[in-house]
This record gives structure tokens, C-alpha cells and sequence, in this order.
């Protein structure tokens, strides 16, 4: 699974919910203006974090924190410029120094939260992910800084942080606590077992059950469309009372104008709330659906930087939270990339 996007399409606290979520080994590499920052996985969490707006060595922050002395440091530093193949300094230095290697593996664990928190204010950019093995030695292209950690740790919380680059001390303690709160609230659980099913779909048809299947544990009924250009196509459904309901799903084209709730969704490619207005595909709509809809939600799938399908659900259950909607986002811009990949070998429905 490797692919490329704008920052300003999925964030960088998407991105690590996806890849952490996915259990993915990778890279994901960041460019935002001139600034440039790396994070790699293995099977799913962090080993790795470097970004040119946090250029402190381990060997700098050590010093700050009066862990280790200038004279041993040096000592350190030199052992590992003779070895013949490269290993991370921490790793030299929990070799002369194991009473440290808490405090080491905490002081890299720290500076990449830090990274990672700062790297979910990049709202703008660009981004790629790679599957290529990821080097956990320490190559000098993929860190020269040397943060690099044997074991790994899980990043979620820090992808639900949201926070700032001046997160520190007790504020990122508190602020870790609440997203792991938020974590339960967004029923990540369901979100994983989603995408780890995504990883292997049958067909076109087997993604979009997949999908349908997600949104009933949010919402009562939900309708998905294809997308050609201002006209959408019916593709599946749920919830829609009648036996012939899924074929006026598959009959349904609606032309979207400006002023509909649905247009929101493809200009914007992100997920809207509200209700089905008066334009005439709007009323399309309701009359499928049998009723004015009331409260709904719109989300695109996105692949390639474009929206190539639309999913409408109302009627959404008492113990649906924003959050758990934001992870349902989360799906489905994964589900957008296994869609189009399906649709590439199946034919798409003619209405």
C-alpha cells in the first residue's frame, strides 16, 4: 500500500491513524513550504521520526538534560564512527551505559512525540508513503539524527492529540490522557477491524458491502453513488424500506447543482452535515428514500485527488460521537484507494 496526497486532502494525524491502525511497515515522508520531515513504521508503530524544524541530535538533548556528560558522549561518538557497519548512538550508548536505557528510550520517545505533534499542524504540503523496508540500523539517509527506536511504540494517541509544537511536560501528559480517552469514544476498535478487512477485498462489490456494513454501526440507512463529474449513480444501499430497493438504488442518477447538500461534499471533499435542500437532485433523492431525510451526513471517497464516489446516511444512532464519524472519514479514505483499484477489473454499473 504505498501512495502520495496533499496535506491539505488527509492531514498527517490521518495518515498515522492510518498506517498505525493498518499495522503498515513504511515511510511516510512530509514536504510543507520549505520545511521536510520523515516517520517510519514497522507494523504499525513509530521507529523512526526526523524533521527539519527539530534538528536536536540525541546526543544534544542528552547533554540538555545533564544525562550524560560532554566527555562521555565523545567516547560514545567515537566508538560508533569505527564500527564497520553503522549502528544508532543510543544503541552505542545503552552498550557502555545499561543503567540508561530507560532514559534514553524515553528521551527518543519524547523528541518524537514532539515531531509527530508538530507534524499534525501541517496543513498544507505534500506527503508519500512507502513500503519499502524500513532500515532500523540507522542508515544516514533515513535519520542522520539517530532517533531511532528498537521496539517501537504505538503513535495513535499522538495522531488524536491534535496538538502544537509547544505541547511539553505536564500539558502533553494531560493532552496524551485525553486522546486516549478519545480513542474508546471513536471506536477505534471497529475502525481497525474495518480497515484489516480492507486489505483483502474479492471485488468492486465486496468494498462497497464493506463500507454499506460500516456505516450501519453508525447510522439507519445510508446510500453510496458513483461519481461522474456533476452526476451521481446509484451503487448500493441500506435501510431503504421496500423489496425493490436496492434497484431504484441502481436506477438512481441525480444531476447536483450548487445548492444541494450534496454538492458540499464534492467541493469541499470532506465530510458535511445537514439536510437535503429543495434542488431538484435533492428531491431525487428524498423521494427514494421515502421521507425529507432529516439530519444527514455526506462523505466522499477520494483516491487519486479525486472523488470518485459519495456515500449519504441519515438517521444517525444516539451513540454515534463526531469522533466516530471523524474515524469513519478515516476508512473511507482508505476505501476511496481499494475502490478504484476494484473497479479497474469490474465494470461499473450503467444506469
Amino acid at each position: 500500500m504505498s501512495f502520495t496526497g496533499r496535506l491539505d486532502d488527509l492531514d498527517v494525524c490521518a495518515l498515522v491513524q492510518l498506517v498505525g491502525l493498518g499495522k503498515k511497515s513504511g515511510t511516510l515522508t512530509l514536504e510543507s513550504g520549505q520545511h521536510k520531515g520523515l516517520v517510519s513504521f514497522v507494523r504499525g508503530e513509530v521507529v523512526v521520526a526526523s524533521s527539519s524544524r527539530y534538528p536536536q541530535g540525541l546526543s544534544t538533548l542528552l547533554l540538555a538534560s545533564g544525562t550524560l556528560d560532554r566527555q562521555q558522549l565523545d567516547s560514545a561518538v567515537r566508538f560508533q564512527q569505527r564500527l564497520k557497519t553503522h549502528q544508532p548512538l543510543g544503541v552505542v550508548l545503552k552498550y557502555f551505559h545499561p543503567e540508561l536505557v530507560t532514559v534514553i528510550e524515553q528521551a527518543i520517545v519524547t523528541q518524537i512525540e514532539r515531531i509527530i505533534i508538530d507534524f499534525c499542524t501541517w496543513k498544507q504540503g505534500h506527503f508519500s508513503f512507502s513500503t519499502r523496508p524500513v532500515d532500523t540500523c540507522g542508515s544516514v539517509w533515513l535519520n542522520p539524527l539517530d532517533l531511532i527506536l528498537e521496539k517501537g511504540f504505538c503513535p495513535l494517541h499522538i495522531a488524536l492529540t491534535m496538538g502544537d509544537a509547544a505541547v511539553d511536560g505536564p500539558r502533553l501528559e494531560q493532552k496524551i490522557y485525553q486522546s486516549r480517552r478519545r480513542l474508546s469514544l471513536g471506536r477505534v476498535d471497529l475502525l481497525r477491524g474495518m480497515l484489516a478487512e480492507l486489505q483483502h477485498p474479492d471485488v468492486s462489490g465486496g468494498v462497497l458491502l464493506l463500507i454499506l456494513r460500516y456505516a450501519s454501526e453508525l447510522m439507519r440507512r445510508a446510500v453510496i453513488f458513483d461519481v461522474r463529474g456533476t452526476r451521481l449513480v446509484g451503487l448500493g444501499q441500506f435501510g431503504l424500506a421496500g423489496s425493490h430497493a436496492d434497484q431504484e438504488v441502481r436506477q438512481l442518477a441525480i444531476e447536483v447543482t450548487s445548492d444541494s447538500l450534496l454538492a458540499g461534499a464534492l467541493r469541499g471533499r470532506a465530510l458535511v452535515r445537514g439536510r437535503l435542500q429543495t434542488a431538484a437532485g435533492d428531491r431525487r433523492l428524498q423521494r427514494v428514500l421515502g421521507d425529507e431525510g432529516g439530519e444527514a451526513v455526506v462523505a466522499p471517497l477520494i483516491s487519486d485527488d479525486r472523488v470518485i464516489a459519495l456515500l449519504y446516511g441519515d438517521q444517525l444512532l444516539s451513540s454515534t460521537s463526531a469522533l466516530a464519524l471523524d474515524a469513519f472519514v478515516l476508512f473511507l479514505s482508505q476505501a476511496g484507494l481499494a475502490m478504484e483499484t476494484a473497479f479497474d477489473t469490474v465494470d461499473k454499473p450503467v444506469p
